[in-house]
């Protein structure tokens, strides 16, 4: 490890030496076939390397030597370079030093490098001033853990938000490698927020005492940041330039965050407010922090998602207003804190945004038997995906308006298709209903009227009720369709004779004919066997199947 001194005294006297970092070099012997490029400082100051080559057919370079010069006074010689592939130089064991550290340099500053190169052919050259060594201190921010990075004086905590920012400043010598604390120079440290770029108001200066040691005052800390520290010269002593980086580490305060949401499903055109406290301590020990951001996040697909932030009051209370849309997964909101200082865990609930729903393609009819049936699509409102296993129901009301009550339920398939049935009702309205789920919202179908003429078959009578087995028995009964609110003759339609013997649910055709004009028909059957018969007459498009009641006959 370099050794360090204590401090850096050199000669009261140091001499300034002219020749410029820049200087231009300039040949000694430009005929010859031996070329020299330009001598340039290694990173170790007390060494450097240089190009030499020959143009001689044949012919290769054997040596190098250079000598190290301040004005026309020689400082240092060196009979050969070694050689690495094209490049001649100094090696390190061999790095040239200050006097006081046993070599023959007098002092730090800028030095000419005259260099001669030879070929095995014998021819030479001398190329004067071919570069300048820099022989000066390297500048290094060195720190006392040795991991290359800023220090700080304490680590902040919710009550002291703030930190010094500390290192040492070293130069380190040409050749021999010790660090020399370098008194009395300025540092320049840049808070940077993480963030964004530094404000104008985050660099900060301090200055280095005796031992190299700088240290800033307390600066703010109240969003995460990065802090650098940067140092340069260009002079006789001290070239270059330094840097180093640092991120502090913070001391959190434990805190929780409680909250509550006024719903769990949130509807088109619905908000939904999350209420909650940040709090230090339990129990009788809890107190609230004021001023304190909260993040509301909505979770969707499994990820949290910021949506608003907010402030608590002095009491430590928060409120905020969501408005979540649909059609992005969310499951759930949380309420957390970005407080840095701050160590707490979110509190969570969970939420569902239903998407928009629409019924599309809905048909409806009333049959002459008095069934409904509705038919149609449920999907979403927006995109037309469809909606699989959703309930709907099928739903009535006399005026269309009010008193709308379930007549069915049904489940829509894969492709959001579904059809409902149920017995209706001489007149009235008809719709398909939606109800909110957790997926889609309430969508209604707009209401369809249907109707149908009621019919009946009235005074139903048999010409003998008590008969022997085989005899012709004549049944009469009267059809009627009610018009206008009254009941009048309806002539001229096929009506059919049905016989359901006793013990079975089966009726039998038996025989048919034509009302006539006073709407009376006359149908003629033989029993065979104890039942009953019934007069019917089967509706058209506008006319329900007749109602009636049967007559029974007893076969002896």
């Amino acid at each position: 490890m370099p050794a360090e001194r204590s401090s850096f005294a050199l000669a009261a006297a140091i001499a300034v030496v002219a020749t410029a970092l820049s200087a231009v070099p300039a040949s000694a012997d430009d005929a010859g076939p031996v070329g020299i490029g330009v001598a340039r400082t290694a990173d170790n100051r007390g060494t450097f390397t240089v190009t030499a080559w020959t143009d001689a057919p044949g012919a290769v370079v054997t040596s190098v030597s250079a000598r190290v010069r301040a004005g026309d006074t020689v400082v240092a010689e060196v009979p050969a370079l070694t050689r690495t592939g094209s490049t001649w130089g100094l090696p390190a064991d061999a790095a040239l030093k200050l006097a006081e550290d046993g070599g023959t340099m007098p002092h730090l500053g800028a030095y000419s490098i005259d260099v001669s190169a030879t070929d095995d052919q014998g021819h030479t050259t001398t190329r004067d001033a071919a570069g300048t060594l820099d022989f000066t201190l390297k500048p290094a921010l060195i720190d006392t853990a040795g991991d290359g990075k800023l220090e700080f004086t304490r680590l902040p905590t919710y009550d002291h938000k703030s930190l010094g920012v500390t290192d040492r400043l070293v130069g380190i010598e040409p050749g021999s490698g010790d660090r020399v604390p370098l008194e009395g120079r300025t540092v320049e440290v840049t808070r940077v927020p993480v963030s964004g770029t530094p404000r104008p108001d985050d660099t900060f200066t301090a200055v280095t005492d005796a031992e190299g040691r700088f240290t800033t005052e307390d600066l703010d800390l109240v969003d995460w940041a990065t802090f650098t520290a940067g140092f340069a010269a260009a002079d006789d002593q001290v070239h270059g330039d330094a840097r180093v980086y640092g991120s502090p580490s913070i001391s959190p305060t434990k805190a929780s965050v409680t909250a509550t949401a006024d719903r769990t499903r949130v509807l088109p055109g619905q908000t939904v407010t999350v209420t909650g406290t940040v709090s230090t301590g339990s129990g009788a020990d809890a107190a609230g922090l004021a001023d304190i951001p909260v993040q509301i996040s909505l979770r969707a697909y499994g990820s949290d998602r910021p949506a608003l932030t907010v402030t608590t009051d002095a009491s430590g209370h928060f409120s905020a207003v969501l408005d979540p849309p649909a059609g992005v997964g969310v499951d759930g909101w949380s309420a957390a804190s970005p407080d840095m200082y701050l160590s707490t865990t979110a509190a969570r609930g969970s939420l569902v945004v239903p998407e928009e729903s629409v019924l599309r393609k809905v048909t409806a009819s009333l049959a002459a038997d008095g069934q409904v049936k509705v038919t149609g699509r449920l999907a979403h409102a927006y995109n037309n995906n469809s909606s699989d296993a959703e309930s709907v129901r099928l739903e009535y009301s006399a005026d269309g308006r009010t008193g709308w009550r379930s007549l069915a339920t049904a489940k829509s398939d894969y492709y959001g298709n579904f059809t409902l049935s149920a017995w209706g009702y001489i007149d009235g309205y008809y719709r398909v209903h939606h109800l909110a789920d957790d997926k889609l919202a309430e969508s209604t179908s707009a209401p369809v009227r249907l109707s149908r003429v009621d019919t009946r078959v009235s005074s139903i009578k048999a010409s003998a009720t008590k008969v022997t087995k085989g005899t012709t028995v004549t049944f009469t009964g009267t059809l009627q369709e009610y018009v206008s609110r009254t009941w009048r003759p309806y002539q001229g339609r096929h009506v059919e004779l049905f016989f359901q013997k006793k013990g079975s649910t089966k009726w039998t055709y038996v025989a048919s004919g034509t009302t006539s004009s006073t709407g009376k028909a006359t149908l003629k059957g033989k029993p065979t066997a104890d039942g009953k018969w019934l007069i019917q007459y089967f509706g058209d498009s506008r006319h329900f199947d007749s109602g009636g009641t049967a007559v029974y006959v007893d076969v002896r």
